[in-house]
C-alpha cells in the first residue's frame, strides 16, 4: 500500500482527477464548452485506458485467463471511444447543444464495452473446486444485492419534487445500474473460477468507477434536470477511476491472481449477510417513501423490488435448507462408513494428548494388545512399552509431543495383555495446533511376525545352521570391525572323516556339535567361536594371551573321550594361532592355516 501511494503515475493521475472534476463541476464558464472540453478530455482518457491496458499484457507474465481479461479491456476501451466520438461530434455539430443529452451510439458503446468484459469472463467456465448449489446461491446472492440497488434506484429517480429529466436520463440511469450489476457478476465469477484476472487492490478503483457512474447517473441525470458541468464531472471522474486499476496492476505484478486470495475471504462470511442487508434496504425505502409521498409511483416500485428480494431470499433459503439436509446425510453416512472402516481395520488409531494419555483409540487394539479401547483411554502408552525401547526413543518422543507439526516413526516392544511383548510399528504425528484434535496422532500396526521373520534371516544369514555358530560371512565381519591387531584361531579336526566313514554322517555331525559347545565353553564373552566350513573352525579372541588360553583350554577339554551315538569318541583337533592387523582378515586366516598345518605334521610325525 505504501508503494501505491508513493507511485508519480497515480499521483499525477489523482492531482489531474481532481483538477479536471473540479474545474468542470466548479469552474466557471458557459455550459457548451464545458461539454466541449469534457468530451475530449474523455477521449484522451479512452486512449489512456486502451494504451495502460495492453501494457498489462506486454510488461507481465499473465496467466492465460487474465491475459484473455486484459486483451478485453482493451478492446473495451476502443469501443468507449467509438462511442465518446461521436458523442463529440454530435454536440460540436449542433451549436444548439448546452445540455448533457447522451447520443444513443455512445450510451450503446458504454454499455457494450462492459459486456465485452464481462462476457470474457462469464464465458470463463472454469469452476475448481465449487459446488452447484453453492454456484446458485452465490448468484442468487448478487440478484437479491441487485434488486436492492435497484429498488433503491428507482426511489430516487422518482422522488417528488425532482426536475424532470425524460426518458433518455432513466434509460441511462438504468444502464448505470446494469453497469454495477456487471461489476458484481464479473467478481462473482472470479470468485466461482477461484481465479481473477486481477489484485484486488487493482480491481478496487474500476468497481468504485462503476459505482460512481452508477450513483451519479441516478442523482445526476442527463438532460434538463441538472447542471452540464456537475453531470460532465460526473461523467468524466469514473473514467480517471478506471484508469488507476492497470496502473496498480502493472505495480503488483502477476503475483496473487489467485481469486481464493480476497474473493474467498470476501465471499466467505460476510458476504452471506448481504442479501438479508439488501432485504431490509428494500422495506426501508419503501416506508420511507410511504411515510413521506404516499401510495404513488415511487412505493409502487419500492414494493414490486421488496417482493421481488423477497421471493429470492426465500429461494435462497429452500436451497440452503435443501443443502444443509444433503449434508446432514453426507455426514451421517461418512460417520457410518469412517466407524466400519475403523472398526475393522489392523491399525491401531489413537489420538495421545501430552498430559492425559489417550484420548482417543479405535477398536482394532483390542485385536493388537487385547486391551479393550474403553480400558485404553486415559491410559499413557508409555506404561507399556519395553523399558529398553522407552529409554533409547525418550528423547525423540519429547521432540514429537513438545513439537507442533513433528513426525515420527518407529518401532517398538508393546506389551500384550497376555504378558507376551508385540512388536508394533507407529507412524506418529503432532497436531496439538489443529482444531479438534488437539494431540499426538498415532497410526500403529503389528508388525511381530516380520520383525521374528527378519531377525531369524538375519541370524540365519549370519550363522551355521548345524552348530549355531558363527559363519566364514559373520566370522570375516567380526574381524574388520575389531581396531588394531586381531587373534584369530584357526582349528581343524583330527581324524574326522574316519568317524564319518565308519559311523556315519550322523555320529559326524553330533561330533561338530560337540565341538561347537567346547569352543563356547573355552571362549570368553568377547571372543566369537565360528565354524568356517566342513571340520574347520574358529575364533576370533580378544587378543593374544586370550587366544593360547582358549588353544590350551581346547586341547585339554578335547582330549577326553566324548559319548557319541552311544560310544565314547576321542576328537583330535590341529590349532593355529595368527596375529595381525584386522583388516586382512583373508591373511590372517591364511598365517593361522600355516601353523596348523604345521602342528599337524608335527603330530603326525609323534604318532609315526
Amino acid at each position: 500500500m505504501a508503494l501505491l501511494r508513493r507511485d508519480p503515475v497515480l499521483i499525477a493521475l489523482t492531482v489531474v482527477g481532481v483538477l479536471v472534476v473540479g474545474g468542470l463541476a466548479l469552474g466557471p464558464g458557459e455550459p457548451r464548452p464545458k461539454l466541449i472540453v469534457g468530451w475530449l478530455i474523455a477521449l484522451v482518457l479512452d486512449l489512456l485506458l486502451f494504451w495502460s491496458a495492453r501494457r498489462v499484457r506486454r510488461t507481465l507474465d499473465l496467466p492465460p485467463y487474465a491475459d484473455r481479461f486484459w486483451r478485453a479491456f482493451s478492446v473495451a476501451a476502443l469501443i468507449f471511444l467509438t462511442g465518446d466520438l461521436v458523442q463529440l461530434w454530435s454536440t460540436v455539430s449542433d451549436p444548439g447543444v448546452d445540455r448533457l443529452v447522451f447520443h444513443p451510439v455512445q450510451s450503446v458503446a458504454a454499455m457494450a464495452g462492459v459486456v465485452v468484459v464481462c462476457a470474457v469472463v462469464l464465458l470463463y467456465r472454469r469452476t475448481r473446486g465449487r459446488s452447484r448449489g453453492r454456484r446458485i446461491r452465490m448468484l442468487l446472492d448478487t440478484a437479491i444485492v441487485n434488486t436492492a440497488s435497484v429498488s433503491v434506484a428507482w426511489c430516487l429517480m422518482t422522488r417528488p419534487g425532482r426536475p424532470e429529466a425524460g426518458i433518455e436520463a432513466y434509460v441511462v440511469a438504468i444502464l448505470g445500474c446494469g453497469l454495477v450489476l456487471c461489476a458484481a457478476f464479473l467478481t462473482v465469477r472470479s470468485g466461482l473460477t477461484g481465479e481473477t484476472p486481477l489484485t484486488g487492490s487493482a480491481a478496487a478503483p474500476i468497481v468504485a468507477a462503476t459505482v460512481v457512474q452508477a450513483v451519479g447517473g441516478i442523482l445526476a441525470p442527463s438532460g434538463n434536470a441538472g447542471d452540464p458541468g456537475t453531470q460532465m464531472a460526473l461523467t468524466v471522474a469514473p473514467m480517471l477511476m478506471v484508469l488507476a486499476g492497470p496502473r496498480v496492476q502493472l505495480l503488483r505484478g502477476a503475483e496473487g491472481l489467485d481469486g481464493r486470495r480476497w474473493l474467498d475471504r470476501a465471499l466467505r462470511g460476510r458476504y452471506s449477510a448481504l442479501p438479508y442487508t439488501g432485504t431490509v434496504l428494500c422495506a426501508a425505502a419503501l416506508v420511507i417513501v410511504l411515510t413521506t409521498a404516499g401510495l404513488g409511483l415511487s412505493a409502487w416500485g419500492a414494493l414490486a423490488g421488496l417482493l421481488v428480494n423477497v421471493a429470492l431470499v426465500i429461494g435462497r433459503q429452500f436451497l440452503a435448507l435443501a443443502e444443509n439436509n444433503a449434508l446432514l446425510v453426507g455426514i451421517r453416512n461418512r460417520e457410518q462408513r469412517l466407524n466400519a472402516l475403523l472398526l475393522h481395520s489392523s491399525e491401531v488409531i489413537s489420538i495421545a494428548a501430552p498430559d492425559a494419555g489417550f484420548t482417543y483409540v479405535s477398536p482394532a487394539v483390542e485385536r493388537v494388545l487385547g486391551v479393550p479401547a474403553s480400558v485404553a483411554l486415559g491410559r499413557n502408552s508409555l506404561d507399556i512399552l519395553h523399558h529398553d525401547d522407552r529409554a533409547s526413543l525418550a528423547a525423540d518422543l519429547t521432540t514429537l509431543y513438545s513439537t507442533p507439526g513433528a513426525e515420527l516413526t518407529y518401532q517398538g516392544r508393546y506389551r500384550h495383555a497376555d504378558g507376551s511383548w508385540r512388536w508394533l510399528e507407529v507412524v506418529a504425528m503432532n497436531l496439538t495446533h489443529e482444531p479438534g484434535i488437539g494431540g499426538v496422532v498415532c497410526n500403529a500396526r503389528d508388525v511381530t511376525e516380520s520383525r521374528e521373520l527378519h531377525e531369524r534371516l538375519r541370524y540365519q544369514a549370519g550363522h551355521d545352521e548345524l552348530t549355531g555358530l558363527a559363519n566364514r560371512r559373520q566370522f570375516t565381519a567380526a574381524v574388520t570391525g575389531r581396531s588394531g591387531d586381531a587373534a584369530v584361531l584357526l582349528l581343524d579336526l583330527d581324524g574326522f572323516k574316519q568317524i564319518n566313514d565308519t559311523y556315519g554322517h550322523a555320529a559326524g555331525d553330533a561330533v561338530l556339535r560337540h565341538v561347537a559347545d567346547r569352543l563356547r565353553e573355552c571362549s570368553g564373552p568377547d571372543d566369537v567361536p565360528a565354524r568356517l566350513g566342513g571340520d574347520e573352525f574358529a575364533v576370533l579372541a580378544t587378543g593374544v594371551e586370550s587366544a593360547e588360553r582358549i588353544a590350551a583350554g581346547l586341547r585339554t577339554v578335547l582330549e577326553r573321550p566324548a559319548e557319541i551315538a552311544g560310544r565314547p569318541l576321542r576328537v583330535g583337533v590341529s590349532i593355529g594361532v595368527a596375529v595381525g592387523p584386522s583388516a586382512d582378515p583373508d591373511q590372517l586366516l591364511n598365517a593361522a592355516d600355516l601353523r596348523m598345518y604345521e602342528e599337524k605334521q608335527r603330530t603326525r610325525m609323534y604318532a609315526s
